[in-house]
């Protein structure tokens, strides 16, 4: 019942936990202590527990409502990075706040394709599973190498408020001529409008076999295809604590220059963010071992005039080895 309050009468979050359609905030959830006592009044409870259940929703959302704005990102990992050749095992494919902690589940019908490339080939990952935080692709490798996996969800449209894109822009890093044209929006109905199309794309890595199989496969360094793709420029089986990794952005195959990019330590709140270069690249310093986690945004003007703004969201998640 808690849940069905939260869901069913505030304010519908910015991460749908029910559609999984989202991006990198949270609505702050909202409802007036004027319209909760009024939907209280007109609401029969027929029990004491009930009313436990509004007044502890309704302090959380207040609570809620002083809390800044969280990241909140759509990755895909394996359940371990390293197999043995068809040894079964899981990529899981979710949205969180804490990578890699799963939170919200993405629906099956939200994927629009999902592969694996591995010995020149190119396996669809057509069985999905949805648990209640991740939906999960089992995987079975037969060949020796770098297994790159690659997924890319159907797009999705929404509308912001001005607070929120102000807050959303500077999460992404958004550069000042893009926040510069937002600046000049002219308001509408006294408010600036914001309809905006969003995609998300994520990949990762399995090896398989013993490093010094592996270690000779370079497939890794083909783009997979996607819109907005991250191409490692270093073997990303190879990674060890003190090293550098570098990466190329691609937008539609092409290096993608000036583009803001984060790498995000497990466990962490905030990671290093940098630009690429004229290139498409960047590198990033990785001092311990864990999982990581690049994450960028490609937002730009529509040319649609049922939107406003179109983006590309785009992950990769890799291991840096002990």
């Amino acid at each position: 019942m808690f849940e069905r309050f939260i869901h069913g009468n505030l304010q519908k979050r910015y991460v749908d936990k029910n559609t999984c359609d989202n991006k990198r905030f949270l609505y702050p959830l909202s409802l007036s202590t004027r319209d909760f006592f009024r939907y209280t009044m007109n609401t029969r409870l027929s029990h004491p527990a009930q009313c436990r259940y509004f007044l502890i929703a309704h302090i959380i959302c207040i609570l809620l409502t002083f809390l800044p704005l969280q990241a909140h990102d759509t990755w895909l990992l394996p359940q371990k990075f390293r197999l043995k050749p068809e040894e079964r095992s899981i990529l899981a494919l979710t949205s969180g706040m804490a990578f890699p902690s799963n939170e919200f589940a993405i629906l099956p019908e939200r994927v629009n394709q999902a592969f694996v490339l591995l010995a020149g080939e190119k396996t669809v990952l057509a069985k999905r599973e949805k648990m209640p935080k991740a939906l999960q692709f089992p995987i079975m490798l037969p060949n020796v190498g770098v297994a790159t996996a690659f997924v890319s969800l159907l797009p999705k449209t929404l509308d912001l408020s001005p607070k929120l894109v102000r807050e959303y822009l500077r999460e992404i890093g958004a550069s000042d001529s893009l926040q510069s044209v937002w600046k000049n929006v002219p308001n509408t109905d006294k408010t600036k409008r914001w309809r905006e199309e969003y995609t998300k794309h994520t990949k990762t890595f399995v090896f398989v076999g013993k490093e010094e199989s592996y270690r000779q496969d370079s497939s890794w360094q083909t783009p997979c295809g996607m819109t907005l793709e991250i191409l490692p420029e270093s073997h990303p089986g190879l990674l060890r604590p003190a090293s550098v990794f570098p990466v190329q952005v691609l937008l539609n195959g092409k290096p993608l220059a000036n583009f803001p990019l984060e790498c995000l330590l497990q466990g962490k709140k905030h990671g290093i963010m940098r630009k690429t270069d004229s290139a498409g690249r960047v590198h990033f310093p990785l001092r311990i071992p864990g999982r990581y986690l690049l994450r960028g945004t490609l937002l730009q003007p529509s040319q649609s005039n049922a939107l406003d703004w179109q983006s590309h969201f785009t992950t990769l998640t890799f291991e840096v080895q002990r």
